[in-house]
């Protein structure tokens, strides 16, 4: 009767220790999540998160209205890319480079000069959109520009 009085407070001390160890293990083991603004969550969608082999993203241009009317992309508007890098840079398929910058979920500004040419002078010029939508797949911007109003939308390249 002895040894199963032994055996029986033993397991109890097991059992209690078991499950000290299980909550002790859970309150250190669970990796802490940093909650992500609604405004970087958006930028990650159109530059990537920054971290490995997600530093950029590319759009290209899948269609294009003016004041309404849909335009017909000619053979070199329908391989125009945006690419915005993480890190603010930008550079598009026309030697177009500079930085970007989304103050707000539906404003994006692109600083840039016309390229890498050494022969033309570089212009600066900056330009503000209303982002419409965007998603991982589509980036909607409007543009208004001379009485002009463009709707852009590009599809993810990358």
């Amino acid at each position: 009767m002895s040894s199963l009085l032994y055996y029986s407070r033993n397991l109890k001390r097991i059992t209690i220790i078991v499950i000290l160890a299980i909550i002790v293990f859970e309150q250190f083991s669970c990796a802490k999540q940093e909650v992500v603004s609604e405004l970087d969550f958006q930028k990650n969608l159109l530059s990537g998160t920054g971290s490995y082999q997600n530093t950029k993203r590319t759009w290209k241009i899948d269609s294009m209205t003016n004041n309404g009317v849909v335009l017909k992309l000619t053979t070199a508007q329908q391989r125009y890319t945006q690419t915005f890098n993480r890190d603010g840079s930008y550079y598009d398929s026309d030697g177009k480079v500079g930085n970007w910058l989304m103050p707000s979920i539906t404003d994006l500004t692109i600083m840039s000069t016309n390229g890498m040419d050494s022969i033309k002078a570089k212009i600066k010029v900056s330009y503000k959109y209303k982002i419409a939508d965007l998603n991982s797949a589509r980036l909607f911007i409007k543009y208004d520009s001379a009485g002009i109003k463009q709707d852009l939308h590009f599809i993810i390249y990358n």
